[in-house]
């Protein structure tokens, strides 16, 4: 997947940045899910998915793709993030994240595609084989980066970056919102935690979570995060939904 990354270093001496939000879907998941998709079983009436975020926004632009609708289940707040951000699909809201999955569950017995993010080891995978193209860049363009930093959502996408990136002599570092100060497509651990069948369970002892700062959006709590270390030249973000233009503009 060489190709397909849009990476740069905004101010001199400071973190190079992988700007997620320039794919058609305005951000990394569209890369895992399509990795995903390319493999589903033929004959699927629709993707549903519950996210109120980046997960719901890939699917609604993949399934448009295929010719297939999309229903996102999630909360108020997520229905009205996905509809400022573009969502075309069905949103379906629930009080409480069993009835979500009940919801997701019913759909899937009717032939509906369910990635089940939350749960679904093989998106990790997926994560891997675009995180190898973007390591190989990364080295070709930013020699200096030692160390990459992401937020902290389902997990899978930190836990296919740690695969790729340690192998290569990195380190990584998954960041989770400040208490009481939620961000769009994070999640902490604390909250998330479904027991042995997270997607994250396994990993979560080898791969502490460092808390965030209060920040307004994720791109500046990455940002912000990356400028505290001792050498922020060194630093990769992956920055998930962000975009080049939109961040000069702030």
């Amino acid at each position: 997947m060489r190709g397909v990354f849009s990476l740069s270093r905004p101010r001199a001496e400071g973190p190079v940045v992988l700007w997620g939000g320039e794919q058609p879907s305005g951000s990394l998941k569209y890369l895992t899910f399509a990795r995903y998709l390319a493999a589903m079983p033929p004959g699927s009436r629709g993707l549903v998915e519950t996210s109120g975020a980046s997960s719901a926004l890939a699917l609604d632009v993949l399934g448009r793709e295929r010719g297939l609708p999309t229903v996102a289940l999630t909360d108020a707040a997520g229905g009205v993030y996905l509809r400022a951000h573009g969502f075309q699909g069905q949103v379906r809201m629930a009080g409480s994240a069993a009835d979500l999955f009940e919801q997701a569950r019913a759909l899937e017995r009717d032939g509906w595609c369910w990635p089940r993010q939350l749960t679904n080891r093989a998106l990790v995978a997926c994560v891997e084989s675009w995180a190898s193209g973007l390591r190989a860049q990364v080295r070709e363009r930013f020699p200096s980066v030692k160390h990459v930093v992401c937020g902290f959502g389902t997990g899978a996408t930190l836990v296919g970056l740690t695969r790729v990136f340690t192998a290569g002599g990195f380190t990584v570092t998954g960041l989770q919102p400040a208490p009481g100060k939620p961000l769009p497509g994070w999640r902490t651990w604390e909250t998330q935690n479904l027991g042995a069948e997270d997607l994250f369970f396994e990993h979560q002892p080898r791969m502490p979570l460092t808390t965030a700062a209060p920040a307004p959006d994720p791109f500046t709590a990455l940002q912000e995060w990356a400028c505290r270390q001792p050498h922020p030249e060194q630093v990769l973000i992956v920055a998930h939904n962000a975009r080049e233009r939109a961040a000069a503009r702030a």
